[in-house]
């Protein structure tokens, strides 16, 4: 088992507090850095497009959560936190997927979450937060042992903060990539995952026991059969609110106008949801973001890293946030952590093998967002023809959760990362895809 005497954090996001409260069982102290005020726990974190947004806790981030912050769940329904179903309440072009039994989702803001994580990790003795900004590493000889940090708006490069093990948890916009060419080490390699996505959320009033048409939650998706694709996602947070999420691709995207958002819900074909905010009360603006790419940056494959060194999040894997894997992705990655540090890791040489584990977690998510993600934002016919075959099987796929449950059932375990997505690919159910897609065609 290493020793850790002084563990660094840089960024105090979900993928940071992650981190930190795996490292607490291993360090003496555990330091935080992160940009954002420690006593403003308010509103959406700074470089974070997904804050005002809703953020389900799927089943199996729900068990890491369980584990590393016990009670965490259960405070945060007892605040307001709304489990739904995950499985009933699907449509595609206006028509209901078969229902089946879901996963059991906790729906929130994201804010609310990162507040929540926050002050438990805050409550550990080992760790604490310092307000700044990092702004490189320090080495002695093949190993990181620190980093600099300044304090916002400040321009140089900071004091350095020592640390026999730093983590980068500063999300896709990480620069230690740069990092590591300046100390002459090679980058990690980068791959990108088309599929350039916007979406724009508003606040709504919610009265007690709300539902949309005896659905707790609504998901609407619209292939683009018949006009551009896109789609609407309502789901219910704390405060007795509801959060609305429109969706659009390329240059369809949403924006913040409120016009434009209440022209895009007019359009739904489930016709409720337009229903439900055409008449509800708003309780907030508009608020946009767009996601261009999914990335992933491939430590596992660099030859030469320093030790001292590991990263996770997005600063490894910024997937699609419309699905919901980046708490999951950050927790599993935090949990390979703590097996690496259990195991016969030694700091001041490379971390290969927890990088190796961070890979497994990483090609499984990766693979699943490709599965979701294959319709790209391209018009119909541009693109490869891997692509273009990828898109036909999304299609297929969408009409046949139509009309089988059992399809409906294996999709949701892959996207919820409950299942591998080569699960997707087996030859029965490929044919069980197909014949459930002609089905919904001839009905």
């Amino acid at each position: 088992m290493a020793f850790v005497r002084r563990a660094l954090v840089l960024g105090g996001g979900i993928a940071g507090l992650t981190a930190a409260r795996v490292l607490a069982e291993h360090a003496d102290e555990v330091i935080v850095v992160d940009r954002d005020d420690p006593a403003d726990n308010s509103g959406p974190r700074r470089g974070t497009p997904t804050a005002p947004h809703s953020h389900p806790i799927p089943e199996l981030a729900r068990r890491q959560l369980d584990h590393w912050m016990p009670g965490l769940i259960e405070e945060l329904v007892a605040d307001g936190a709304q489990p739904v179903d995950s499985g009933s309440h699907w449509h595609v072009d206006g028509v209901r997927r078969a229902p089946v039994v879901g996963e059991p989702l906790v729906s929130l803001t994201l804010p609310f979450l990162h507040r929540r994580m926050r002050e438990h990790v805050a409550g550990l003795g080992a760790v604490r937060f310092q307000r700044g900004k990092a702004t490189g590493l320090t080495h002695r000889g093949t190993r990181v042992d620190g980093a600099l940090v300044a304090e916002p708006g400040h321009r140089g490069p900071g004091e350095r903060i020592g640390a026999d093990l730093v983590v980068d948890g500063m999300g896709r916009s990480s620069r230690l990539g740069d990092w590591l060419e300046r100390a002459d080490y090679p980058p990690p390699p980068m791959r990108r995952l088309g599929g350039d996505l916007g979406y724009a959320t508003r606040l709504y009033r919610r009265s007690p026991g709300q539902t949309v048409d005896g659905m707790d939650s609504v998901y609407s998706l619209r292939t683009g059969r018949s006009g551009p694709a896109g789609g609407l996602v309502l789901l219910p947070v704390e405060g007795d609110r509801w959060s609305a999420t429109v969706i659009g691709y390329g240059d369809n995207r949403p924006t913040r106008d409120i016009e434009d958002f209440e022209a895009r819900c007019r359009i739904e074909p489930v016709g409720e949801l337009g229903t439900l905010i055409q008449e509800g009360e708003p309780v907030s603006d508009v608020a946009a973001a767009r996601h261009r790419d999914s990335r992933r940056r491939d430590y596992h494959r660099i030859r030469r890293l320093p030790g001292g060194l590991i990263a996770l999040g997005d600063a490894v894997a910024s997937l699609n946030p419309m699905h919901g894997q980046g708490l999951i992705l950050a927790a599993l990655q935090a949990s390979a952590l703590h097996s690496w540090l259990r195991g016969p890791a030694v700091l001041s040489e490379p971390a290969d093998a927890y990088f190796e584990r961070s890979r497994v977690v990483v090609d499984a998510a990766w693979a699943s967002a490709a599965a979701q993600d294959s319709r790209p934002s391209q018009p119909e016919g541009k693109g490869p023809f891997g692509l273009q075959l990828s898109r036909v099987f999304t299609d297929l796929l969408a009409k046949a959760t139509i009309t089988d449950a059992g399809v409906h059932r294996r999709y949701l375990d892959v996207a919820a990362m409950r299942s591998h997505p080569r699960e997707l690919a087996r030859p029965r159910f490929l044919l069980s895809t197909m014949r459930a897609a002609l089905r919904s065609t001839s009905s």
